[in-house]
């Protein structure tokens, strides 16, 4: 018996399609495969998966680190424990409540502080 499905791995649509029929995310025409080509297939499309939430995860991990507004650096924690609005990086010697969260922005503002160093 063969079966009907979207031959894109990188497609999110693992099930079956009628003969003929597009898929509705791809939009790439259903192929005819047995079943040891469907099982490789759909093994391919989970490891797709996995390093799409992989990279989602990494991406919330970053956005969640803090970094000096002044050097862009991560090495920073709370001046004093009880009040954690005030930050202190260990590395330039900011003080202050304003902490950057972007990644991005914290590294225009490391190549920055590099150029202005002395």
């Amino acid at each position: 018996m063969k079966v009907w499905t979207c031959p894109n791995a990188k497609c999110a649509f693992d099930k079956g399609l009628q003969p003929g029929q597009s898929c509705p995310l791809c939009g790439e025409q259903a192929e005819e495969l047995s079943f040891s080509e469907v099982d490789s297939l759909l093994r391919q499309k989970w490891d797709f998966k996995k390093s799409l939430d992989r990279a989602k995860r990494q991406e919330r991990l970053l956005s969640s680190r803090k970094f000096c507004p002044k050097c862009g650096s991560t090495n920073i924690n709370f001046l004093v424990f009880y009040r954690p609005s005030v930050w202190r990086c260990l590395d330039c010697g900011y003080e202050g409540a304003f902490i950057v969260e972007d990644s991005k922005l914290a590294e225009k503002l490391q190549e920055q502080y590099r150029k202005t160093k002395p």
